[in-house]
């Protein structure tokens, strides 16, 4: 197991469509790549309320899981 020091997270995608942001998500559950989504101003409370988010959102993976994660995306064109 890792200690918190030695994970470092990079982003895999900036994206404001939550349509894409479900495929994706469901992409890297389906294929064991932990992630954050990570909501950008108030972006997370708008996600809780509304359940859609105006503003961008970032998918932060593992350095170690980037190339397998952005790999998979390239190749369906997301």
């Amino acid at each position: 197991m890792k200690d918190r020091e030695d994970i470092k997270l990079i982003k895999l995608r900036s994206l404001t469509n939550e349509i894409e942001l479900g495929m994706i998500k469901e992409i890297l559950d389906d294929n064991n790549i932990p992630y954050i989504v990570k909501d950008k101003g108030s972006g997370a409370y708008m996600r809780i309320i509304t359940g859609s988010s105006p503003f961008s959102t970032d998918i932060m993976v593992e350095e170690s899981d980037f190339d397998r994660a952005n790999g998979l995306l390239e190749s369906i064109s997301i």
